[in-house]
């Protein structure tokens, strides 16, 4: 009881902070936004793609194995500090480099090249960022101090350096100011907590081999990081390739407006990630995913059909009829989101669970055809084919996912999904009978908020509180994927 306690108040504190978080962000969005219009906001898009792209690569999977062997205690954090950061930063240096080479060797827009080299640097902070000790130690609340102040300082300078249309040439210094300060506060903290300490003796005992071995264990997440980019960020490139700036900023600013639901996951994933790690040695799987999937499907399965009906109405409000292009792509985002969420709650967990290869495979089924269907229908639709082809990989990552997690587990997830789809698409049909009487935008939104709570309360209480707790759990598939990857 009290370990189910410390959970929900983990679970709170970081859902405060990400919506204390969330909220300075959409400001700041919107303000910029309305200040630059679409065609900066692509410009800044399209360099935030490169960026992540080369922090993944510079990072090589470590940190997400790292952060896994930490939560289940099966590598001590001077060893994890020691095999990881060295190899960050002569990763970052060589990427970032190598980066600067190609940009002067090539023929890009003067405004890109602007970008990129001033906000390049981005990636050394975001690599080596050490945030990921206090998540896989439990530590939520400094965890959501740094996410916090990271947040107001960022919005701070946004309003300060950014007034009119000419300031877009702060664009680049405010992305890797952002990063910076990431990088400071948990480093502040890592110290201020007396964690920084490396395990010396790695670097004269067979220090090479460890690497080559930790690379290879880490190859699995470094597929899975590089695929969620993939179908995340690498469209914003290939828009920018087949199109034009502006055309990236109309899709940027309807993506931005579904991004924040990501940080659902951002809160549930982490808090609950010790508990999930754990669970097959506790055998509490069915009592932890019972709380995962509620946490996590609430928000964010119910948005796609939300936004079938209130997305002109959303993008006009928030950011002026210079955007109006953004409509039909935030219709079909709002689906990303949806299957997004069944596909994250079903792959999320085999990082957990010591899945590497199935979480990898999972995301990168996704990744193929995100690439395939990006490259066919940008040309043809522009932004619009961008947000199908999001959409088509989010679904091929839940089906690819369910075929590992079936084998896993027999916990009834599909079931529990069907519950949230039927709860997201009644109300739905409901205001669109009252849309027929009823024009107030804000009164069928409260409507359409009213009904699904409504539904969910009732599933919750007939179901998923007195949800019988039958089966093995884990199946003898999953103790073996366990025992080929040498845990006990």
């Amino acid at each position: 009881m009290q370990k189910k306690m410390s959970t929900n108040s983990n679970l709170i504190v970081r859902a405060a902070a990400e919506i204390i978080s969330l909220f300075l962000g959409a400001i700041a969005v919107i303000y910029l936004s309305r200040i630059v219009g679409p065609e900066y906001l692509g410009f800044i898009a399209a360099t935030i793609a490169i960026l992540l792209f080369l922090s993944r690569l510079a990072d090589g999977g470590l940190t997400a194995l790292a952060m896994q062997q930490l939560a289940r205690e099966d590598e001590k954090l001077d060893v994890l500090l020691a095999i990881t950061i060295p190899l960050k930063l002569a990763s970052s240096i060589v990427l970032v480099g190598l980066s600067l080479l190609t940009i002067n060797l090539i023929t890009i827009d003067s405004r890109l090249y602007y970008f990129i080299t001033i906000s390049i640097f981005t990636v050394f902070f975001e690599t080596c960022a050490p945030t990921w000790v206090f998540i896989a130690l439990g530590k939520i609340t400094i965890a959501s101090i740094i996410r916090i102040g990271q947040g107001v300082l960022y919005t701070v300078a946004i309003f300060i350096f950014i007034q009119n249309t000419d300031d877009w040439r702060y664009l680049p210094h405010l992305t890797l100011l952002n990063a910076f300060l990431n990088f400071g506060i948990a480093t502040y903290f890592l110290f201020y907590c007396k964690l920084w300490s490396f395990d010396t003796s790695l670097f004269t005992k067979g220090y090479f081999h460890r690497i080559f071995v930790f690379y290879a264990q880490a190859f699995h997440f470094l597929k899975a990081n590089l695929s969620t980019f993939v179908y995340m960020s690498f469209d914003r490139l290939l828009l920018y390739y087949f199109t034009t700036a502006h055309t990236v900023g109309i899709y940027e600013a309807a993506y931005k407006i579904i991004q924040p639901f990501y940080a659902i996951s951002e809160v549930v994933t982490p808090t609950m990630f010790r508990e999930l790690a754990q669970s097959i040695k506790q055998g509490t799987l069915y009592a932890v995913f019972a709380r995962y999937v509620v946490a996590m499907s609430l928000f964010t399965i119910p948005l796609g059909f939300f936004l079938l009906f209130f997305s002109e109405f959303v993008i006009i409000f928030l950011y002026g009829t210079a955007f109006a292009e953004s409509v039909p792509c935030l219709m079909i985002l709002g689906f990303v989101i949806t299957f997004g969420f069944t596909s994250g709650i079903i792959v999320l967990p085999f990082s957990a669970w010591n899945m590497p290869r199935e979480y990898g495979n999972s995301v990168f089924s996704g990744n193929i055809l995100n690439i395939i269907l990006n490259t066919l229908l940008i040309p043809i639709a522009g932004a619009v084919g961008s947000a199908l082809a999001a959409l088509a990989a989010k679904v091929m990552v839940t089906i690819t996912g369910y075929m590992y997690f079936k084998r896993a587990t027999d916990y009834p997830v599909l079931k529990d999904f069907a519950y949230f789809f039927i709860a997201s698409f009644i109300p739905l049909i409901a205001i669109y009978g009252l849309s027929l009487i009823i024009t107030n935008v804000v009164v069928l939104m409260i409507v359409y908020g009213t009904v699904y709570i409504g539904i969910v309360m009732f599933v919750y209480k007939t179901y998923f509180k007195n949800h019988k707790l039958h089966g093995a759990a884990f199946t003898d598939s999953l103790r073996a994927v366990i025992e080929r990857n040498g845990r006990t």
